[in-house]
């Protein structure tokens, strides 16, 4: 097999194993996000909400809350599937290297892992919190809209980004301004909230289950190294190559640098490595392939902005 047909199979089969993996574990994690949302709607009452309209703000609270929510989701739903895709992403050194063993307990995991799921804990709390109380700002500014009926319109949203929950009463607003009854409005902006949930849980799954694949491969190839089975391993950005692909992961495709030198694109997460691997942004269907060779030193990239 020569060299360029090595590597086109290298890059198709790190893309479809990736690809395999999401879509087998995508659907369990976006179940529970779905239960979890719709357990703290509950938890909220509409007098509560109500109560924040008139008062202009949401109590800090709900943030402490779903704070420990969501750090329960990790460690009971969300670590099992980290691992899991840890352990998927480095079964083809199993199958390359004999004898090779792939600890998911090592040092580098568990310093990823305890990373990580402080930062996505916060993520998920700030970003929801901040969702919550945008809407109710804009609550506060309707003329002409009951509280009561505001308040049925805004507890769906719980668990949504400040775009999509400024987007939702967006439609609600110009369902009214339409002419449309308010009860059908809130039905329909009901209907909204659910439809931004599921993107949102989609998202999430597959951003999370991407990191984790994508963080296995590399913490696989540095274990290979100290096992003696790899001596300067080189990584190779893929993305899927085709009109989706966003321009950030189409400069980078074919990106050749050191297992441990960072990619060039730009993102608000602060996390250590955070740029060593795909996903370069939520969604991103990118992986990374290793060889083991010379890296080309002289080589320099600009970065990359979105």
């Amino acid at each position: 097999m020569n060299t360029l047909i090595r590597k086109a199979f290298r890059r198709n089969d790190a893309l479809k194993k990736l690809r395999s993996f999401l879509d087998t574990n995508e659907p369990g994690l976006v179940r529970v996000l779905y239960r979890l949302w719709d357990s703290q709607q509950k938890d909220i009452t509409y007098r509560e909400i109500r109560e924040a309209i008139l008062s202009g703000g949401l109590s800090d609270e709900y943030a402490e809350q779903w704070r420990e929510e969501y750090a329960a989701f990790v460690m009971e739903y969300l670590y099992p599937e980290w691992l899991k895709a840890m352990n998927e992403s480095t079964a083809a050194y199993k199958a390359r290297f004999s004898g090779y063993v792939f600890d998911p307990m090592s040092e580098g995991v568990a310093a990823w892992t305890r990373s990580r799921a402080a930062a996505f804990v916060t993520e998920v709390t700030d970003t929801q919190m901040q969702g919550l109380r945008a809407v109710i700002e804009r609550a506060t500014q309707l003329d002409g809209l009951g509280v009561d009926g505001l308040s049925q319109v805004i507890r769906p949203m719980v668990g949504l980004t400040r775009d999509q929950t400024l987007s939702n009463m967006r439609y609600y607003e110009n369902a009214i301004e339409s002419g449309m009854k308010e009860a059908k409005a809130r039905e329909q902006a009901i209907q909204y909230a659910e439809r931004k949930h599921r993107y949102r849980a989609y998202n999430i799954a597959r951003t999370e289950l991407s990191f984790a694949y994508n963080q296995g491969s590399y913490q696989g190839v540095k274990q290979a190294q100290e096992q003696g089975y790899m001596t300067n391993p080189v990584k190779v950005w893929s993305t899927a190559d085709d009109e989706r692909v966003c321009p950030v992961c189409g400069t980078l495709d074919g990106m050749r640098l050191g297992i441990d030198d960072d990619f060039p694109f730009r993102t608000k997460l602060q996390e250590p490595g955070i740029r060593r691997t795909p996903p370069a942004h939520p969604s991103c269907r990118c992986a990374v392939y290793y060889e083991d060779e010379e890296v080309i030193s002289d080589v320099s990239y600009p970065e990359i902005r979105r």
